[in-house]
């Protein structure tokens, strides 16, 4: 009877060991895809307000979009971090998941962060202000946390 006993926890514990590095790919992959889907969606967001808006030095042209970092439950990873960027001219958006950075382009302009936006560390929505605007001859999108429509009308943020 003791035999069986050990027998049947030796499998089992066996089984979880197996499976647990499955299972954390697969948290991983939910939570990455969430972040590709979004990172999509907001990239022909700001590709329509390049196309079709002008930039100009008061940053007349905005759009307001969410985002949600995915929290780290039992069928996803988590986020870490999302932050945005510029390198070569064009805009960026890099996020970790499990360790593992992913950095996906957005945009063909640059993007320029605000303090409270270089680095988004918690999970759930975050409402952020993607302005347009123009600085020594080029365009640029600023990337702001949204706080208000009165103070959006204000000073974009």
């Amino acid at each position: 009877m003791i035999y069986r006993l050990v027998l049947a926890v030796a499998v089992t514990t066996a089984l979880a060991g197996a499976t647990a590095p499955a299972l954390s790919t697969v948290r991983a992959d939910a939570a990455n895809s969430a972040m590709e889907r979004q990172l999509e969606e907001l990239s022909a967001e700001l590709a329509t307000v390049a196309e079709t808006d002008d930039a100009t030095p008061d940053g007349d042209a905005q759009r307001v979009v969410e985002i949600r970092l995915p929290a780290q439950t039992y069928t996803s990873a988590g986020v870490d971090h999302l932050g945005f960027s510029a390198q070569a001219g064009v805009g960026l958006a890099t996020w970790q998941v499990a360790s593992q950075k992913q950095t996906e382009q957005l945009i063909d302009i640059p993007l320029r962060t605000t303090a409270s936006t270089d680095r988004l560390n918690e999970p759930g929505t975050h409402r952020l202000v993607f302005v347009l605007t123009r600085s020594d001859g080029r365009r640029v999108l600023t990337v702001h946390r949204f706080k208000s429509e009165a103070a959006a009308r204000r000073g974009h943020a």
